[in-house]
């Protein structure tokens, strides 16, 4: 009964990301996608043009609003990835926008099966979760509509995640993630209290990693690449805090200043919190890297609609609600953006965002409930090695 019951949800389970990959698919191969796929095919173009002279260059992005030059932020890897696309649709005669989103389409079908083996690896795994994770709505209209790299840099995340007692691949994989986009740094904390005395070999395969990964360009404009990469602070007041800041104060220097500030004080306090969680309790990496993906989109003082897939794996931690108000939330904003009207006035931008903060108060009850486990299983152990002749009279009568 239990193998029928089980051949049966995994046949669900097949079913429905077969399903949605189909629809990934067709998005991308009925629609030419958001804005962005405007300004990464004007930075494949600079690409074979003159290659790094990208990061000088920039792209520019067309949206019913007019055109917008934007920077080439991304790590020196991509330019060889947007050259694979390249490569890929000479050899099929697919369109850019595409090929494209089929590759970032393929990639999270690894991401299901990555994070199936997580839940079940931390012992939370239920069929419903697992489901709801396969329906995601971000995941669905990001890969198979906007066209970005976020779910295949979160699917490298996950994988490390995966392979952490392998700190060698581990250390591999998550330097393939720093070499897709850079946000995954805010996990290096996580990452290294996790892994005690084996973080060094993790430390150095990531470097090895992202430096390869780099080559040439890394090394032709070096303090370019850097400036770009590591200096690029996003689009502040759109979302969460630094929205009430900008209608306060408005635009300007002053506002600028604050929500530069609010980004390195919200990466420090994202490290003191891999500290605590790694001091007592200890929690699966999974559920750390969960509760930094959402503390870090709940106070992050830039977003975009791009960001929200990095959310998506972790929420089944802490079960079914949780999980659909997130989802819920997620899937309606982006929804209501692409596909209704491009107006982030809308008050689901602020329901998704009180969402993301109940979802993080969750992670938080959940942390301090293993912490409180934890403390007590630490007592009873000093009580079974105490001699009985030590203990005090309560405790033995």
């Amino acid at each position: 009964m239990t193998f029928s019951l089980n051949r049966l949800w995994l046949s669900g389970f097949m079913l429905a990301a077969t399903t949605v990959f189909a629809f990934k698919c067709w998005l991308a191969f009925t629609t030419n996608g958001a804005a962005d796929i405007t300004v990464w095919k004007d930075f494949l173009f600079h690409v074979k043009q003159c290659g790094v002279c990208v990061y000088q260059t920039g792209g520019m992005m067309q949206y019913p609003g007019g055109t917008r030059l934007n920077p080439f932020n991304h790590p020196p890897f991509i330019i060889h990835f947007l050259r694979f696309v390249d490569l890929v649709c000479s050899l099929t005669g697919l369109r850019f926008e595409t090929a494209l989103r089929v590759i970032t389409s393929s990639v999270d079908l690894g991401s299901a099966i990555v994070v199936y083996q997580l839940m079940k690896r931390d012992g939370v795994f239920q069929p419903w979760l697992f489901l709801l994770y396969i329906l995601a709505p971000a995941t669905i209209i990001i890969s198979g509509y906007h066209g970005n790299t976020d779910t295949l840099m979160i699917f490298f995340v996950l994988l490390a995640a995966l392979l952490i007692h392998r700190p060698v691949l581990a250390g591999s994989v998550f330097g393939i993630a720093l070499s897709i986009k850079a946000v995954p740094i805010i996990f290096i904390p996580v990452f290294l209290l996790y892994l005690n005395r084996s973080r060094r070999w993790f430390v150095a395969t990531a470097i090895s990693i992202v430096l390869v990964l780099s080559l040439p360009f890394i090394f032709q404009t070096p303090i370019i690449v850097l400036r770009a990469v590591l200096g690029y602070g996003g689009f502040p007041g759109r979302w969460g805090w630094t929205q009430a800041l900008f209608a306060t104060i408005g635009p300007g220097d002053l506002f600028r200043l604050i929500a530069r500030l609010g980004a390195y004080l919200l990466l420090g306090v994202v490290a003191i919190l891999a500290i605590r969680m790694n001091r007592i309790a200890k929690p699966p990496i999974y559920f750390q890297l969960g509760f930094t993906a959402f503390f870090f989109l709940a106070f992050t003082p830039a977003w975009g609609t791009n960001y929200l897939p990095w959310l998506d794996p972790f929420p089944v931690i802490l079960g079914f609600g949780p999980s659909l108000l997130y989802y819920i939330s997620s899937g309606a904003l982006l929804s209501y953006l692409y596909f209704i009207r491009d107006d982030e006035s809308t008050r689901l931008m602020g329901i998704c965002w009180i969402t993301i903060l109940i979802v993080t108060w969750a992670f938080i009850r959940k942390l301090k409930d293993l912490e409180k486990t934890k403390l007590q299983a630490m007592g009873e152990s000093t009580k079974l090695m105490t001699p009985a002749s030590k203990r005090s009279p309560e405790s033995l009568s």
